[in-house]
C-alpha cells in the first residue's frame, strides 16, 4: 500500500491553514464556462391585446373577427386567386400576340406619304387602265382579287401583295376597300390657260397647256351625237367637299361631259376618297387646273366659248340681263361650245365669277320659297347632274 511522504503531507497542512487576505467578489457564481450577461440586464415584456381583456387568446380571436367571412379572411386562397388572375392574364396576352405571328416588320410602319393608297375595286382597276400616273409600287389584297386586276396589274408592273385586313384598314383609314389597295403614285393634272377654237367636223377641240409658264397648244376630242355638235366642259369653284367632288365627277362622265376644269387654288385635291366615290371615273374623265380664274374665262370667251354659272344669283345690275331658265338649256350645245359653272353649296359661283360669266341658270323650287325654309337648296353635285343633264338632252 502507498504512502503519501512526510513532505507532501505538510504541504498540504500548511495550504489548509493560511486563508487568502482578499475575498474575490462573486467568486461564487464563477464557473467553468462563460458567463451570460443577457440576464443581468433589465427586459420589458408587451402586454398582449388579450391579456389587456383578461380573455384568453381563442375566445378574444372569435369575439373580434368573427364576422369576416371565412373565405375573404383566407389569406391563402387571396394569394391563390392573384396567382389565378396573373395566369389568366398571360393567357391572354399570348392569344393576342399569336394574331400578329405571321405579319412582316414592316406591316406596321405608316403608310408612305409620298404615295396614295387608291381603295375599291373599280377605282383600282380605273387607275389601272387609264395609266395616267408614273407608277405603280403594289396591289395589296386580302383573300383574293379579281383576274382582270392580275392581269392589269402584271401590264403595269405592279407587284401583288396578299396581306391582313387590319393593314388594309390603316392604309385606307378605315374607308371601304373592298379588299384591295393599290399604291400608286399621285395623280398629276395638266394646267392650262385657256381652251381654244372648235372643230365639229373632226370632233376636236385646242386648249394651251402651261409648262413652266410657256404654254404649249394641245387638241382632243369630244363626243358628238345628234343633239350635241360641240364640246362641254365642266368649271368646279370652291368645291371643297371630297365626297361632292367624287360625286360630281362621277355624273358628269356618266352624262357625257368631254372635260372638266378645277379651279387649283380651292378645290378639293383628287384624293382616293374622290377616287372612290367617282367609282374610277376621275382617272376617265380629262381633268384640268386652271390658276387665274379670271383670265381663263376672258381668253376663253374670245375663242367662242360659252360659260354660263349656276346656282342662286346675285340681285344686282350685272346679273339682271344674264338670268336664264334651265329649259333654256336645252339645244344649245347644237350652236356653240358651254362650260358650265358650279360653286360650293353654301355660297355658290363666287361674285367675280358670275359676273364674267355670260348667262346665270337657277334650278327652280318645286314648292316655292316659303316651303323650303329649312332645305332652300340641292346638294351642288345633284344640282350638276339636273343641269347637265338639261344641257346633254
Amino acid at each position: 500500500m502507498f504512502k503519501p511522504r512526510p513532505n507532501t503531507i505538510l504541504r498540504r497542512s500548511l495550504a489548509q491553514a493560511i486563508r487568502p487576505a482578499v475575498k474575490v467578489p462573486n467568486a461564487s457564481h464563477q464557473g467553468s464556462g462563460p458567463s451570460n450577461i443577457d440576464k443581468n440586464l433589465p427586459h420589458e415584456r408587451r402586454t398582449k391585446a388579450w391579456e389587456k381583456a383578461g380573455e384568453d387568446k381563442d375566445s378574444w380571436f372569435r369575439r373580434k373577427y368573427a364576422h369576416v367571412h371565412a373565405k375573404a379572411g383566407n389569406p391563402n386562397r387571396q394569394k391563390g386567386r392573384a396567382k389565378q388572375n396573373v395566369e389568366e392574364a398571360s393567357v391572354q396576352h399570348d392569344q393576342h400576340k399569336s394574331k400578329f405571328r405571321n405579319r412582316s416588320v414592316t406591316g406596321s410602319l405608316r403608310p408612305n406619304p409620298l404615295m396614295e393608297y387608291v381603295h375599291g375595286t373599280n377605282s383600282v382597276i380605273s387607275v389601272l387602265q387609264a395609266d395616267k400616273r408614273d407608277y405603280y409600287s403594289r396591289i395589296l389584297y386580302h383573300a383574293s382579287v379579281t383576274d382582270e386586276i392580275r392581269s392589269l396589274a402584271k401590264k403595269r408592273g405592279a407587284q401583288l401583295e396578299m396581306t391582313d385586313k387590319h393593314r388594309l384598314n390603316i392604309l385606307t383609314n378605315y374607308a371601304v376597300h373592298n379588299n384591295v389597295v393599290l399604291e400608286t403614285k399621285p395623280l398629276q393634272l395638266p394646267e392650262i390657260s385657256q381652251v381654244g377654237s372648235c372643230d365639229p367636223e373632226g370632233s376636236t377641240f385646242a386648249y394651251d397647256e402651261l409648262f413652266f409658264d410657256e404654254a404649249s397648244e394641245r387638241r382632243t376630242s369630244f363626243i358628238q351625237k345628234e343633239n350635241k355638235k360641240f364640246p362641254l366642259g365642266l368649271y368646279l369653284d370652291e368645291v371643297s367637299d371630297p365626297h361632292n367632288m367624287g360625286a360630281i365627277i362621277r355624273s358628269a362622265y356618266f352624262l357625257g361631259v368631254d372635260f372638266m376644269i378645277m379651279s387649283r387654288r380651292n378645290c378639293a385635291p383628287l384624293s382616293p376618297t374622290v377616287s372612290k366615290t367617282s367609282s374610277g371615273a376621275t382617272e376617265l374623265l380629262p381633268i384640268f387646273t386652271v390658276d387665274k380664274p379670271l383670265d381663263f374665262f376672258s381668253k376663253s370667251q374670245k375663242e367662242g366659248w360659252t360659260f354660263v354659272s349656276a346656282g342662286v344669283s346675285k340681285q344686282n345690275k350685272f346679273a339682271k340681263n344674264k338670268k336664264i331658265e334651265a329649259q333654256d338649256l336645252h339645244g344649245m350645245l347644237k350652236e356653240l361650245p358651254v362650260i358650265l359653272v358650279v360653286g360650293n353649296e353654301g355660297e355658290g359661283v363666287r361674285t367675280n365669277l358670275q359676273m364674267r360669266s355670260d348667262f346665270l341658270v337657277e334650278i327652280p323650287q318645286g314648292r316655292g320659297a316659303a316651303g323650303t325654309r329649312s332645305v332652300d337648296s340641292l346638294n351642288v353635285s345633284v344640282a350638276t347632274a339636273i343641269l347637265l343633264n338639261s344641257i346633254l338632252n
